[in-house]
C-alpha cells in the first residue's frame, strides 16, 4: 500500500512536472518536484523505502522528459545515501534536516545531470549551468519541500492504537 501511494504521487508530480510547473519559474528555474518528493520520502519514511522510492520517482521523471533515461534514476540514487542525514539527528527538526538534505540533493543532481548530459554530447558550458540553473535550484527546491513536506508527513502519521487513543482521553 504505502509503495502504491509513493507511485502514485511521483506519477502525478512527474507529469504536473512537465505540464504545469514549466510555467512557475522562481529564479529563472522550475522547482524539481520529484527530487522534492524523493528527499522527503527518505526523510520521513527511512532509507529501506527509499531504496524503492527513489529509483521509481527517477524513472517516471525520465519517462516524462526528454533527458536521456536513466539521468534522474542516477542523479536521485545519491539521495538514498544521504539518509545519513536523517541517522545523525544533528538538528531536532526533521523538516530542517529536510531542507538541509533537498540543498544537498539538488547540487548533486545537478552535477550529475550536467555530467551525463556532457556525456552524451548535450551538455552546456559548465559555468553557466551552474551559475544560473544549479545554484538558483538549490534555493527554489529548498522553498518549494514544505508544499511536498507537508502531505507526506501527513499520510505517513501512524494512527494511534484505540486503546492508546482512550488511555490518553481517560483521566483516573
Amino acid at each position: 500500500m504505502r509503495y502504491g501511494v509513493a507511485i502514485a504521487a511521483a506519477f502525478f508530480l512527474a507529469v504536473l512536472g512537465v505540464s504545469a510547473m514549466p510555467h512557475v519559474k522562481v529564479l529563472g528555474v522550475t522547482p524539481n518536484l520529484i527530487l522534492i518528493f524523493a528527499v522527503t520520502w527518505m526523510m520521513v519514511r527511512g532509507q529501506r523505502e527509499a531504496a524503492v522510492v527513489v529509483p521509481v520517482a527517477g524513472l517516471m521523471r525520465d519517462l516524462t522528459i526528454s533527458d536521456p533515461v536513466g539521468t534522474s534514476v542516477l542523479a536521485l540514487s545519491p539521495i538514498v545515501l544521504l539518509s545519513v542525514v536523517r541517522e545523525l539527528k544533528a538538528v531536532e527538526s526533521e523538516l530542517v534536516l529536510t531542507l538541509i538534505v533537498a540543498v544537498l540533493a539538488s547540487l548533486i543532481y545537478g552535477f550529475i545531470g550536467m555530467m551525463v548530459l556532457t556525456a552524451t554530447g548535450q551538455g552546456f558550458p559548465w559555468l553557466h549551468g551552474l551559475l544560473w540553473v544549479v545554484l538558483p535550484s538549490l534555493v527554489v527546491n529548498a522553498l518549494f519541500v514544505p508544499i511536498i513536506y507537508l502531505p507526506v508527513r501527513w499520510l505517513s502519521a501512524e494512527p494511534a492504537s484505540g486503546l492508546a487513543r482512550a488511555g490518553r482521553t481517560m483521566s483516573l
